[in-house]
This record gives structure tokens, sequence and C-alpha cells, in this order.
């Protein structure tokens, strides 16, 4: 039946229908085109409810008396207890205004004391033989947890919080500190992942309360039309929200903890199973109301879809040089230091720049007594004494065009780049105006420069917008197995000298 019938059947109004069903009292069902079929059975739900709100049953006990977590008989008892005592309070009430006003005594010659005590006489009267309570209300008065509304939305509602939780944090680290080493974390160690997971968990109970107490839900739960809302039937406080996350974190999560969080997660399972929530709801007298609203599966998928998104954006805005454009000196040491920092790993390592654009450093990973150790695709080569000049800017009205490095030196071995002229080539990129977040492609640029840096000899090649250079002499070399390295021959001289020269292209 539609609404309109289902008003001139009960002599209900719609605002009431519709107040009991965002109660969870009433359950229609849909049809495809939205609109709610009232069944018979929903008649006679409506027409119980409207007896028991009219003698004065609140909604609370009605629910308990629905979900079977109070029997009729018990809360009929309750509610009779209360009416008996209401109803004394009122006789009392009558015999004190029918007293005063036989009295005739004028207001300023009124003596209250005397109307008072006999109107604050205990009101409740003791009903013989209550009912025994039920064994699920035995529990409640124990302050166990009130019964579990739709713990299946209500976990599918957190699932979608904590990737909105998740991708808002990543996002905001990667935009504001533009930095990826979070993300490098989250594929790192398993400490370093509980590490985040543990962070991640902090960040969203220090969030969730501000939802619940301004709001009344997040977004996941206004998703699935859930609403939570204290034993008064209102918004939660700051201090019960707060007390709420707290008690989450312990008791819904075992804050993260191996083994102890898997405890938990079946613990609250079991006690969805058995119809309670868990404390953090139960025992502080916190409540889910359902609205009408109808769930779809295609916005729940969509919101992660564009959460993915943004997490994509935010991993392609920070992989942008930081300075892009006309570059200082000091720019382009700011590009040379993050690329430095995003790509630096055991096996690839340089120097820092200072923002002068001299070395911040040693231009190698570590040195051992005359000799210089660097690590490159796993094979440690030894290098004796390298000498590194400072780098070499041409500047055209205060814009970097080209940066020159060089290095000379007697070697052990002999290796034809170093990790910092291909950082500096990535340094140098952001001055091409080729960035962009649809187009990022450091590989790119590192490929292209590889073609003359990966190899012996002199070489130049362009590489979208840049043009890099390489000028290189030695002798007393011998090539070996591995082509990118030369070894010294026996009794010959060695001398090394490479100069790499990166300019923009006209």
């Amino acid at each position: 039946m539609t609404i309109k019938e289902l008003e001139n059947r009960t002599g209900m109004t719609r605002a009431n229908i519709r107040f009991y069903e965002g109660e969870g009292l009433l359950s229609p069902k849909r049809l495809d085109n939205g609109y709610r079929d009232y069944s018979e059975e929903d008649a006679r739900t409506l027409e119980k409810i409207k007896l028991l709100r009219q003698i004065g049953v609140d909604i609370d006990t009605i629910r308990k008396v629905q979900n079977g977590t109070l029997a009729l008989e018990q809360a009929l008892f309750s509610q009779h207890n209360k009416l008996e005592g209401d109803k004394a309070m009122l006789e009392r009430a009558v015999e004190v205004c029918r007293e005063l006003e036989l009295s005739g005594v004028e207001y300023d010659a009124l003596d209250p004391a005397p109307y008072l005590r006999q109107l604050e006489a205990p009101s409740r009267p003791v009903l013989p033989n209550p009912p025994p309570p039920t064994p699920k209300e035995e529990a409640e008065q124990d302050d166990t947890p009130q019964a579990c509304y739709h713990p299946w939305q209500r976990w599918l509602a957190r699932m979608l919080d904590m990737t909105l939780y998740d991708t808002v944090f990543n996002v905001l680290w990667l935009v504001l500190l533009h930095d990826q080493s979070l993300i490098r974390l989250q594929m790192g160690s398993a400490v370093a992942q509980w590490v985040l997971a543990l962070v991640l968990l902090a960040f969203t109970l220090a969030v969730e309360p501000l939802w619940l107490h301004f709001w009344g839900w997040t977004p996941g739960k206004w998703l699935f039309g859930l609403k939570l809302r204290n034993k008064d039937g209102e918004k939660l406080s700051l201090a019960q929200a707060w007390a709420r996350s707290k008690a989450l974190a312990w008791e819904g999560y075992g804050w993260n903890l191996p083994g102890y969080s898997l405890y938990r997660f079946w613990k609250c399972r079991q006690d969805a199973l058995d119809g309670w929530n868990g404390s953090w709801n139960g025992e502080a007298g916190c409540r889910y109301t359902k609205e009408g609203r109808r769930f779809s599966g295609w916005i729940f998928v969509g919101v992660n879809v564009l959460c993915s998104a943004a997490l994509f954006a935010g991993i392609r805005y920070s992989s942008l040089p930081p300075c892009r454009g006309d570059l200082t000196v000091a720019e382009f040491a700011q590009n040379y230091n993050y690329f430095q920092k995003q790509l630096s790993q055991d096996a690839v390592k340089g120097p820092w720049m200072e923002d002068d654009g001299r070395w911040a450093g040693p231009t190698d990973e570590y040195q051992q007594g005359g000799t210089t150790r660097v690590k490159v695709d796993g094979v440690w080569v030894a290098v004796e004494d390298p000498v590194w000049d400072e780098p070499e800017f041409t500047v055209e009205d205060g814009r970097v065009t080209s940066v020159t490095i060089r290095v000379t030196g007697g070697c052990i071995d002999a290796l034809p780049f170093s990790n910092q002229e291909m950082l500096a080539v990535l340094a140098m990129s952001g001055a091409t105006g080729d960035w962009s977040m649809l187009h990022s492609d450091t590989e790119g640029w590192l490929t292209a420069a590889n073609e003359v840096l990966g190899q012996f000899g002199d070489g130049e090649t362009q590489a979208r917008g840049l043009r890099v250079v390489k000028q290189e002499e030695l002798s007393g070399y011998q090539e070996t197995e591995i082509v990118w390295l030369l070894t010294p021959v026996v009794g010959e001289e060695q001398h090394y000298e490479r100069v790499v020269t990166i300019s923009l292209m006209d």
C-alpha cells in the first residue's frame, strides 16, 4: 500500500510515519522506482506503536520490545508504575488547588510550606509482584551494551570512512610536504606498515569525534543513512565523542597491536552475532537510528574510485620538481636536493647541494682511507681520490640556462657517469616547462640522458627541452666484461676527466 493508504488505515500523519522509519521501527520494502511499498505487517506495526505511544511508552522502550531485548509485560509494568505515580501526583495537585481555592487566601499572605510538603510526598506507589526481568534485560541492568543494529552497514561505513581518512592523510602529506616517503613506507617492512597504520588510526579517531559532535554522522554513516545519538536522542558532546573514540581504539582495534587487534576484531564479530554493540556505543548509551535513505552500491564504488584518483593525483603532484619555470641557482639546488631525497636508495646516492650551488657533502657514498667506494647496480667499485669541481652555472637575467659538472683524478676503476650528473639533469628539467600533473615522466629523462652518460667517450643527446653533452678524456684503462666499467692497465699511468654540461635548448 502507499503512504497515503497507510495514513488512512492508521490515522497517523505522513510525518509520524517517516519519523518511525527514521528511528528504525519500520522498514518498508522499496519498489524498483524507489517508492515505498507498505505491507499489512507494516500497518500492524504502526498500530502497535501508536497504541504504546498513546499510553506513554517511549521510543527506546518500544525498540527494545521490538527486537526482543525487553519483554512487553515488563515494559507495561514499568509504564503502569509510572502512570500510577503521575496519577497520584495529579490527584494531590487537585486537592491542593481545591484547598487553596476554598481558603480564600491572598497572594501576599500565602504560606506555601504546608502545601509544598503535601505535594512533595512520595508520588509513585509500589505495585506488588512485578514480573521477573528477562535474561537480556538483566544484562542491560548490568550495563551490557544495547542491541547491535545494522552491523554490516556499519562495517561498510567504517571501511569507507577509513578509506577517506587514509586518502586525505596521504594527499595532504604528498601535497603539503611534497614528499613520497610515506608512500614508500607503506610498501616497506611490517614494522613500518604497523607504525603507519597506527598513525592513520590516531588521525581517524581524532577527526571522527568532530563529525559526530557537529553533524551526528561520519561520511560513511551518512551514505548508509545511519545516525549516532546519545541516550537523550541528541548529537554526542565532544567529551562523549572523544571518550567513544578512545574506547573504540582499544576495544575495537586494539591499537592495531599484532595479534591483539585480530582478537579484538574476532570479539567484535562475536558480539555483533550475539546482537550487542561494543562498549564504545552501548556502555556510553549511544544508539544508531536508520533513515529511509536507500544505499547505492554505485555511490560506494564511486567514492572509492574518487579516493584512488585523488591519491594518484597527489603522487603525480609530488613527482613534480618543487621549482618550475625560470630557475635561479637556489631553485636549481632545491630541485636537485628534492630528487636526491626522492630517488636515494642504498644503490643510488650522491651529494647534497647548497643554495649557492656548491656541493654540501662528500660526493660519494662513503670513503675508506684514500679510496672512495661507490655502489652501482649492487657492485662496489673502488675509485681513488676523485676530484669534483664545484658546479659551474650559466645565468642569463637571473635564469639558469646551463650547468657544468667536472670530475678528474687518477682512478683505480673508471665509471662513465655519476649519480650527481643524473640528478642535475632532473633538476634542470624543471626549467623546460614540460612538467604537468599528467606529464611527469622522471624515468623518461633518466633514460634519455643515459644514452650519453651510460657509456664511455664523448656524446650528446637532446631530451624533452634539454641538451646533454659529455666530453671525456681517459688513458691507461682497458675494457672489462662489464660495459660500464674500465680497469687500469698495469704499468701505465691512469688519467681520467669527465665534463658534463646540461643546458636548455633554444
